[in-house]
């Protein structure tokens, strides 16, 4: 017999639905490594996920359930290459397939196009990433809220300039129109708010 945990994973597993708070924080806990990953991982996500409620709420069409669950699951993947370590790049793609693995679709896109702006085939070749060769690009609402909100929850950032500081440093300053671009596409998100 199945205790309810095991339960439901295995729901979530057969369906692709919507998911609350409290099943993602169990996912979150599943795969944590230990008690101190899991609560580093897990205080970043957290004020990730408010700060996408916070920007997402009174935008039309946007999915809060959604947002709110994706937000605390983006960085799972952090628990096999945490920051800092060889190929901590492919913490997105990591968490990408954790969440395919049990069905979670849309949270798995999330995971793989929340780092930076996005990462193109063409920042996979010039950078010789070890990524598959693919485009992962925020492109639903929910996936730009969560890469913005994620860049601007690092380490010595205060605001968008820090990010476009951070990344032209880290990248190149070509970079640097990429995230001013990026920036302007949530501000247009934001602008476009319920009054």
């Amino acid at each position: 017999m199945l205790d309810n945990q095991k339960l439901a994973l295995l729901i979530i597993i057969m369906t692709e639905h919507e998911i609350t708070e409290q099943e993602a924080l169990e996912i979150l806990k599943k795969y944590a490594p230990s008690k101190q990953a899991y609560e580093k991982v897990l205080a970043h996500s957290l004020r990730v996920r408010d700060k996408v409620v916070e920007l997402g709420s009174g935008i039309k069409d946007v999915d809060m359930e959604f947002l709110k669950t994706a937000a605390l699951l983006h960085d799972i993947g952090r628990f096999f290459f945490p920051p800092g370590s060889k190929d901590s790049i492919r913490h997105g793609i990591e968490g990408g397939k954790i969440l395919r693995d049990i069905g979670l679709n849309r949270h798995a896109r999330v995971c793989e196009t929340h780092i930076g702006v996005g990462i193109t085939k063409k920042d996979i070749i010039s950078q010789s990433l070890p990524l598959p060769l693919n485009d992962y690009v925020p492109e639903s609402v929910e996936e730009i809220l969560i890469a913005y909100a994620d860049n601007l929850d690092s380490p010595g950032i205060e605001d968008e300039k820090d990010v476009e500081e951070r990344f032209a440093r880290e990248v190149g300053e070509g970079y640097r129109q990429r995230v001013v671009d990026f920036h302007k596409k949530v501000h247009n998100i934001l602008n476009s708010k319920q009054g």
